[in-house]
């Protein structure tokens, strides 16, 4: 019996171990793959979903009186807190800088503009209401009192007049989702406590 050398078994061995480190790299790649193509899908099945969601909210369900006058309220009260907090922003940035008070409110009126853009972008996706649905609503309930004093109460927020604060939510019902999902955690909360 005769053995190969030594050198042609190391060889072998190697070759083995090469063969196990390409299939290795392959198996992770079809892993990744397959993890892309599985995480794609459920990425283009979610967007289908809020897309029909959202186009049978818009021709379906229009936006009802009390709910357009709960979004107004929350926008004013938002964008009352952003004012404020830009007011402290300008008067820090006076005192800090020295440079007088109208050239820093010049300075962060963009940045403003934005943000306050944002909160009432913020406020609408909350409630998964769009602009249009908005201006829809509005429009609708255009001549509605109270339609009316809560779209004064947000012009005088956006000018600086505090709004009054919102009365509370009777039941669970009446609260949005998020206000729900708050009180829940609240409760399991106290309850972990006890």
């Amino acid at each position: 019996l005769e053995l190969p050398p030594r050198s042609s078994l190391v060889g072998a061995r190697g070759m083995q171990d090469a063969t196990k480190a390409c299939l290795g790299l392959a198996a992770a790649a079809l892993l990744g793959s397959l993890y892309v193509l599985v995480h794609e899908r459920r990425r283009k099945l979610k967007k289908e979903k809020r897309k029909s969601q959202s186009g049978s909210g818009a021709n379906g369900g229009a936006l009802t009186k009390e709910k357009l006058i709960r979004i107004l309220g929350q926008s004013s009260a938002a964008a009352y807190q952003l004012i404020e907090q830009t007011r402290k922003m300008v008067y820090a940035k006076h005192e800090q800088t020295g440079i007088p008070l109208d050239k820093c409110v010049e300075e962060l009126q963009q940045n403003f503009e934005n943000a306050m853009e944002a909160v009432v972008l913020q406020v609408r996706k909350n409630h998964g209401v769009t602009e249009q649905q908005m201006t829809a609503a509005m429009v609708a309930n255009q001549r509605d009192e109270e339609v009316q004093a809560a779209l004064t109460t947000l012009r005088e927020a956006m000018s600086g007049k505090p709004p009054p604060s919102p009365p509370k939510a009777a039941t669970e019902e009446e609260q949005t989702p998020a206000a729900r999902l708050k009180a829940r955690r609240a409760r399991a909360r106290r309850q972990g406590n006890k």
